[in-house]
Parts: structure tokens; sequence; C-alpha cells
């Protein structure tokens, strides 16, 4: 598995990736299938170094998931606190990929002077919890169906985790 900051001939996949999320779940609440315009604007907001990143793992040509650090709040009071996502391909589950990226995100955030680190995951979705509990998240409160796709409510698990604070 190779792990690097996404660059522009990841687009498709990424496309892809976000567009199955959207149609067949929950764990995203947009819905309707993506562009390949939004896709690039969204990719362009993040950058190799710093604190906004977006991470692909691949296996040879084959995308098995990203994840992102990303601005929580437009507010200036928010500047040291992130907002985390993260996104496995389905046939690549279980395989540890999640893990990797996360390990990869957050060893590049060390001493980026962030403090904390938030993360809302649609419920139900054990499997998200128990892997950002291993990276240190713990949870804070649900918002109770505040959400609605496919036409039920969707409730959010938020959690966070401390950050070294560390300047870069």
């Amino acid at each position: 598995m190779n792990i690097a900051p996404a660059a522009a001939s990841d687009d498709d996949a990424l496309l892809a990736l976000r567009n199955h999320y959207i149609a067949h779940s929950i764990a995203t609440f947009d819905e309707a299938p993506l562009a390949p315009a939004a896709v690039q604007a969204w990719r362009a907001g993040f950058a190799a170094t710093g604190p906004h990143r977006l991470l692909v793992a691949r296996d040879g040509a084959s995308l098995l998931g990203y994840c992102s650090s990303q601005p929580y709040r437009a507010h200036p009071a928010f500047a040291r606190t992130i907002e985390t996502s993260i996104y496995v391909a389905p046939d690549a589950a279980g395989r540890g990929v999640g893990s990797a990226l996360y390990e990869r995100l957050f060893a590049g955030l060390a001493c980026q002077g962030l403090h904390r680190a938030v993360v809302g995951i649609a419920l139900p979705n054990d499997a998200s919890i128990r892997l950002h509990a291993r990276f240190g998240f713990r949870a804070v409160g649900v918002f109770d169906e505040y959400a609605h796709k496919h036409g039920r409510p969707i409730s959010s698990q938020w959690m966070q985790r401390e950050m070294s604070g560390a300047p870069a």
C-alpha cells in the first residue's frame, strides 16, 4: 500500500469513491452525485504540508481510501481545530487501510500547532467509532436526528482528540 498526498491524477478515483458513499450510505450527507469539477475544487483546498491535508492510499492503480484534515469552521477562533474525514473503498474494508491513513495523517500533523481534531460519524457506524477511538478520539456527544437522508433521520456521534499543539 502506498500513501501519499492526493494529486490531480487521483480525481477520477476520488470521484468514484465519494459518489459510491453518496449513493449507498449515510456516511456523507451529500445526496446528489458530485461532478468532476467539484472534486477538483475540493482537492485544491488541501496541501502536501500544513494542517489541511488530503492523503490517498493506493495499491497499484486502485484507490483503497482517503483521509483528510480540513478547517472545522471559517472563524479565526477555530484556526487550531481541524475536522477529519476518512473513507475506505468497500472492497478494501478490514485490511488496515483506515489505520494506515490515519497513522500517516496524524504523524504529519504532529507539529502543526493544532489543538484539537474533531469528527462527526453518522450512526450507526461501529467500525468508524472503533477506528477513531484507536487514534485517541473520545466521544463528546450525539447530535440526535439532526439530518435526513434517504427518507430517514440521521444522528451523529461527535468525537474529539487532543493534538500536540507544538508550533510548526
